[in-house]
């Protein structure tokens, strides 16, 4: 039989008895009774007691404790995890579908316990849960309507910071912002705030390949050793150019020990992030395996200057921006004045509390291919827009980009593009310490183009509410 610490059981005692009627009487089972309760009154102080004495030292030891709870206290603010089903249960694991009722979201959820007593948590796991389809669908007007809502319901909570569009066969039917761009001086997000992207304008630099591929300056099956050397002479010769685009390059990241001691303001052009990654090993022979790239996709820039004559900058801004009529977009470097740019923020959790801070001296001081640009909702709808009216490229090269790559081992990710289970959506996500944006664009329901920019992390739930509301039955 299982047996309880005092604290334990007072926690036991707390579970709710809907709860405690359809959660297994296992060692699993008991645990994430636990850790809902744990969640709906978590303090700082419950938390770090409660992972000091449950869970094993090897898994605690695997995230700094200001993080984990960090996603406790977020959990809480979301209304706690309440438990829809339970998928699997054994005795020392279970799964389960569980429900966060202020943003209503849904996470699958798993617990891995020691075989044996105490049975401490070994691991706890968070999946993808889809919401329930909506039937019969909502109209356009409604699905958008009721998307803005839900997003202003989540800003009034403190549940987002940052701007929103929904719009379907070029039309915008909503838009809005919520939160501060910049809070030493309550600046407020409007729709035209530039948001640092992330990982989105990976999707540019694709994109500027394969107008070269169009133009004859380069083939996809080129090898990376026709334009440079990189990481070296052998590599190169094996690393094509649709390997860096697909993420099988076998190339690492750039986010190194030596970027973590380098000066933010010496980071500014392709060359510079490269030199950080250049005496790394591929992990694979290229093709042979998936491996997110950065590195990969600022080669690929390097490679867009060599072909085209151009920097990165003026290429994308000639090619791309002005086709599309993209007027707010660009990779600013940031000790340089640019109006209505996005200060991101993150919470710095400790057993103290929290403590706000700014991202100004966690990231780069100027975006390039990998990410780290800038841009505005309308300015990537335009973008979206664009691709899909062939402004930008061919129809089959559009079709090329976002489709997936399985004969190179990336069967959900084509040249620069996230591709979604059975091509329901393609678009990208990006993500860094006070930055998570997204690009939705639909292929099933066709025609929906859905943008979110937050200048902290809250982008996911209105990116999942919206694939809801317009009707795309595919996991988040």
């Amino acid at each position: 039989m299982m047996r309880f610490a005092p604290a334990v059981l007072a926690l036991a005692l707390c579970l709710s008895s809907a709860a405690a009627e359809e959660l297994p009487d296992t060692p699993a089972g008991q645990r994430l009774g636990e850790l809902m309760t744990l969640i709906d009154n978590a303090t700082p102080q419950t938390v770090a007691d409660y992972i000091g004495a449950h869970y094993t030292e090897e898994y605690a030891g695997r995230l700094p404790l200001g993080g984990r709870i960090d996603g406790y206290m977020n959990w809480k603010d979301r209304g706690g995890m309440n438990l829809v089903e339970v998928r699997r249960s054994e005795s020392n694991e279970i799964e389960a579908v569980m429900h966060q009722p202020v943003s209503d979201e849904r996470w699958l959820f798993s617990v891995t316990v020691e075989s044996d007593e105490p049975h401490r948590i070994e691991a706890i796991r968070l999946g993808r849960a889809p919401l329930p389809v909506i039937d019969p669908p909502l109209s356009d007007r409604d699905a958008a309507e009721q998307f803005i809502d839900y997003t202003a319901g989540l800003a009034d909570k403190g549940l987002f910071s940052g701007a929103v569009l929904i719009g379907r066969n070029g039309e915008i039917l909503g838009e809005g912002a919520w939160g501060l761009a910049n809070r030493d001086f309550d600046a407020p997000n409007t729709v035209e705030t530039r948001f640092n992207l992330g990982s989105i304008n990976k999707t540019w630099t694709a994109v500027a390949v394969a107008q070269l591929v169009e133009a004859g300056k380069l083939a996809f099956d080129d090898p990376v050793s026709k334009f440079i050397d990189y990481p070296n002479a052998e590599a190169a010769q094996k690393i094509r150019i649709e390997h860096l685009l697909t993420h099988t390059s076998g190339l690492g990241n750039y986010f190194t020990e030596e970027y973590a001691s380098t000066a933010r303001k010496d980071m500014r052009t392709v060359d510079d992030f490269l030199a950080l990654s250049a005496d790394q090993d591929l992990a694979f022979e290229p093709g042979e395996g998936w491996q997110y790239s950065n590195t990969g996709m600022m080669l690929a820039g390097r490679i867009i200057e060599l072909a085209s004559g151009q920097d990165y900058d003026s290429y994308v801004a000639e090619h791309i921006f002005t086709p599309a009529g993209m007027t707010r977009s660009g990779c600013f470097a940031l000790d340089e004045v640019n109006d209505n740019l996005a200060v991101g923020y993150w919470e710095d959790w400790s057993v103290d509390g929290m403590t706000l801070r700014n991202n100004v001296f966690e990231h780069v001081v100027k975006g390039g291919p990998a990410g780290g640009c800038y841009s505005t909702v309308r300015d990537l709808f335009h973008f979206a827009e664009a691709l899909k009216a062939g402004k930008l490229v061919g129809e089959e090269m559009a079709e090329a980009l976002t489709t997936g790559k399985p004969e190179l081992n990336s069967e959900h990710y084509g040249y620069g593009f996230g591709i979604h289970p059975g091509r329901a959506l393609y678009g990208h996500s990006g993500g860094f310490t006070g930055i998570s944006a997204n690009l939705d664009i639909t292929v099933d329901p066709e025609g929906w183009v859905i943008v979110v920019l937050a200048n902290d992390d809250t982008m996911r739930a209105p990116v999942i509410k919206s694939r809801q509301l317009v009707g795309i039955e595919v996991t988040d």
